[in-house]
């Protein structure tokens, strides 16, 4: 019955179905499926941080729970156990054992259902058939594979061909080998070592002649006789004792080793592994941004399922960037100073990374709430500390839409200054105030705009380097209507900044004071380029990934390129660098103890979000503390939720204290270049000569090269209401928007007595607050000829006029011998 059943679906008579026809082939036979190919199985992925130069696993990401063993791992008590449960003749057949096959058969047809008492061979293949329906995109694809794969006479005919190809290609050992490795043991475990370390807390080379009949019995029936069901554990002893009785039968123990198995209890050490990253403590957010690396980049599958199939099953090992000693230190801050829980009526939250500003890697990524990939029991609201999102990445990365990065995006707007010929030392005007529609080239939409500064006091005329480090609003509008807001855009995009949506960013005016919605790690990275003098590396999470047989595996290689010039990078650093030492940032002057260090702070209005981004040469942090889901809480008036005082102030220790760790790690270069002169002073300006002039005429020509202009009086020859002169004079070259001052004629002076005696001989002349010129002329009068001129950095004043003097005034000195030092608040060549 059996050899018609079968010759009637192609198959061949029973009687073919021996060892040794079998193994003398029989075109009857399709070809082996490429998937029955004992190496392709499903293993689990493994997500690994350096930690004390060693490496560390972070996560595990299966379908199934499977470690992949060789068969010299496989001990004499598995191989007995497993052929006692399955198959005690399966050293003899060709891979259907016919009794079995009738056995089969006639339950089918005549009862329905799907017996088995199929050989190893066959199982195998079944597993196979399986594992490859459980890799499909959709549940409905997954349940109507695995139907056809574990039902109905077809399948059992199909499955019996396929055993006898196996056969033909594989020796006995692979085949079992390639059995026990695909095997199911209950829930995911799949294959002997991962049950061997689930239910025993050993390796499949240890397992005891109890233990291995034990698991042996499990794949029998796994829901009824997995022994970690504690009411299981009755049914699994019967099923083992039953392998163990087979095992005596057939001489593979002895009748004490019988004995002494029967006589053990059911005793597992349960051993749970997790998939995911809810169980990578600290450095959950980051593996789950790993996760996402693998499920988005091209480089790893040409569709989402491919890679999620990779990522869940491809056993490989992932090393990435994260190093745990920083991570470690970084989370402790961030609980010390961003609690999860928010104060009451806030949804506040703080967020933290930092990146190898040489290359790229991702040194450390931490957030105030706890990893809940299940989303967290609420999203919203004072009592959720818990959520999915992760704040550093971008949305496509398993992050938010973004945050404001307020002022940290006025980097930009000074590197297109820089990039277009300004200095740091060029005058602007700081005041606040409502610009009208037009004032901003390429402003889209074009319309009023309102740039109003924090304190009333922070306005009026000023460096471009005061007002950096001061974070002036009104010195960078100032500097961004002189300038084109899509060239601005253009030169955060040069430096890998995009909108934490995907989304274009903006070029309306508000803009230029951190209105696009960015996310911490592209801030980090941008800043990044600054440090590195230019050349920007996209971020890299992930160092090598090795696959199950040794071999590298493609990834995403670090995009490093010079995003802006090096000389633009210098003056931009050497801008923020005062930020640090002396402005808003100056909290946190000591973060990056020897080395030199930058940062930018950055606060939107309200104070609704927080930032501080800078670093050394070496690493970048960006911490970003503030409102999460569009709340309006301002942070300047919460207390007592931070140990850092007010909630707006957690910004400044949480980088502080993560910057400190970094530099004790990674030591950035102690100095920095000084920047170009053009950089420092800009474009050059030649002041017109309006003498004689009138004041109107006089104040159009100089506001027309770009000067400032105050009015004063003179005695002069001049014509009285003429222009006497300026200063700086006429012909000084100086940084534009210098502020010149026009000295009005008040007709010649009249013969006075003098109001004080000449410098008796040999005593310096008081020369403070003389222009350079006129400085030297004193002296010279005096007879104190050898006049050195210097700038005095930090001093405030006119530029070429004298604010300090050395020796002071009234010093008695030989003129022949004495050399006197003047100072100025600027390089004294650009005065003539």
């Amino acid at each position: 019955m059996v050899a018609g059943l079968m010759l009637t679906v192609g198959v061949m008579p029973a009687v073919a179905l021996t060892g040794a026809h079998a193994k003398g082939g029989s075109g009857l036979f399709a070809p082996l499926p490429d998937d029955l190919k004992i190496t392709n199985l499903q293993q689990k992925t493994e997500i690994y941080a350096k930690s004390g130069g060693k490496d560390k696993l972070l996560a595990s990401f299966y379908n199934q729970n499977r470690e992949v063993v060789p068969w010299a791992d496989i001990p004499d008590t598995v191989k007995h156990a497993t052929l006692a449960a399955e198959d005690t003749r399966f050293y003899e057949h060709g891979g259907v054992d016919p009794m079995g096959i009738i056995r089969a058969l006639v339950s089918n047809v005549t009862h329905g259902g799907s017996q088995g008492a199929s050989t190893i061979s066959q199982q195998y293949v079944k597993n196979v058939c399986i594992q490859e329906a459980e890799l499909l995109p959709t549940q409905k694809q997954v349940e109507a594979a695995y139907g056809e794969c574990t039902g109905g006479v077809q399948r059992k005919l199909r499955e019996a061909r396929n055993a006898i190809g196996l056969e033909k290609v594989y020796k006995k050992d692979q085949i079992l080998l390639g059995y026990l490795n695909i095997a199911g043991f209950g829930g995911r475990i799949y294959g002997i070592q991962s049950a061997a370390n689930y239910y025993f807390d050993t390796d499949a080379k240890d397992l005891s002649v109890a233990q291995a009949a034990s698991l042996m019995a499990i794949v029998n029936n796994p829901a009824y006789l997995r022994p970690d069901v504690k009411t299981n554990v009755a049914a699994n002893k019967v099923r083992r004792d039953y392998i163990l009785g087979v095992e005596k039968k057939e001489g593979w123990i002895t009748a004490d080793e019988y004995a002494k198995a029967v006589a053990t209890p059911v005793k597992t050490k349960i051993t749970p592994t997790t998939t995911g990253c809810a169980g990578a403590g600290s450095a959950a957010y980051f593996c789950s941004y790993v996760s996402d690396i693998i499920r988005n980049d091209s480089v790893f599958g040409r569709t989402a399922a491919d890679r999620y199939n990779k990522l869940q099953s491809s056993g490989w090992k992932i090393y990435t960037t994260l190093d745990m000693g920083l991570q470690k230190k970084a989370s402790a801050a961030m609980r010390a100073y961003v609690p999860s829980q928010s104060p009451a009526g806030a949804d506040l939250g703080g967020a933290a990374v930092s990146v190898d500003a040489t290359n790229g890697r991702i040194l450390s990524m931490v957030q105030s709430k706890r990893y809940d990939e299940t989303g967290g029991k609420g999203t919203s609201g004072p009592n959720y500390t818990a959520t999915a999102v992760n704040w550093n990445t971008d949305f496509a990365y398993g992050g938010s839409g973004g945050f404001q990065p307020g002022s940290t995006y006025k980097a930009f707007t000074l590197i297109d200054w820089l990039e277009h010929g300004h200095g740091l030392n060029e005058i602007v005007d700081g005041t606040g105030k409502t610009w009208p529609a037009g004032s901003f080239p390429c402003a889209s939409p074009d319309g009023p705009f309102a740039a109003g500064n924090d304190t009333a006091n922070e306005g009026g005329y000023q460096s471009v380097l005061r007002g950096t480090a001061l974070s002036v609003n009104g010195v960078f509008a100032s500097m961004a209507s002189k300038l084109n807001l899509c060239d601005i855009r253009k030169r955060a995009e040069d430096l890998l900044v995009h909108r934490a949506n995907g989304a274009d960013l903006q070029v309306n005016p508000s803009s230029i004071l951190g209105t696009n919605e960015i996310a911490p790690l592209t801030m980090a990275t941008a800043y990044a380029g600054i440090a590195n003098k230019g050349r920007v590396c996209s971020s890299i999470a992930i160092d090598k990934i090795v696959a199950t047989d040794g071999k590298p595996v493609k990834i995403p290689e670090a995009n490093c390129h010079q995003g802006i010039p090096s000389s633009v990078a210098v003056a931009t650093g050497y801008a923020l660098h005062g930020v640090l030492t002396g402005g808003t940032a100056a909290a946190d002057r000591g973060a990056t103890g020897g080395a030199w260090g930058f940062a930018k702070t950055g606060t939107t209005n309200d104070a609704k979000s927080t930032w501080v981004v800078g670093g050394t040469t070496k690493v970048v942090s960006a911490v970003w503390v503030g409102n999460v889901n569009a709340q309006k809480t301002n942070l300047r008036y919460v207390y007592g939720w931070s140990a850092c005082g007010k909630a707006a102030d957690a910004r400044h220790c949480l980088w502080s204290d993560i910057m400190r760790a970094n530099e004790a790690k990674y030591p950035g270069d102690a100095s920095w270049p000084q920047p170009d002169d053009q950089y420092l002073y800009g474009q050059r300006v030649t002041v017109p000569d309006v003498t004689g002039k009138t004041p109107t005429d006089a104040r159009q020509a100089l506001e027309a090269a770009g000067f400032q202009v105050k009015r004063g009086t003179t005695a002069s020859d001049v014509a009285a209401g003429a222009v006497a002169g300026t200063d700086p004079g006429a012909g000084a070259s100086v940084p534009g928007g210098t502020l010149v001052t026009l000295s009005i004629s008040s007709g010649p002076a009249q013969p006075t007595q003098p109001t004080q005696a000449p410098p008796a001989a040999g005593q310096v002349p008081n020369v403070v607050g003389m222009s350079l010129a006129d400085a030297k002329n004193a002296l010279g009068a005096a007879g104190f000829t050898n006049v050195n001129a210097a700038q005095v950095p930090g001093q405030q004043g006119a530029p070429c006029t004298v604010v300090g003097q050395l020796p002071a005034a009234g010093t008695q000195a030989d003129p022949a011998s004495t050399p006197v030092g003047v100072g100025l608040t600027n390089d004294p060549s650009q005065c003539q």
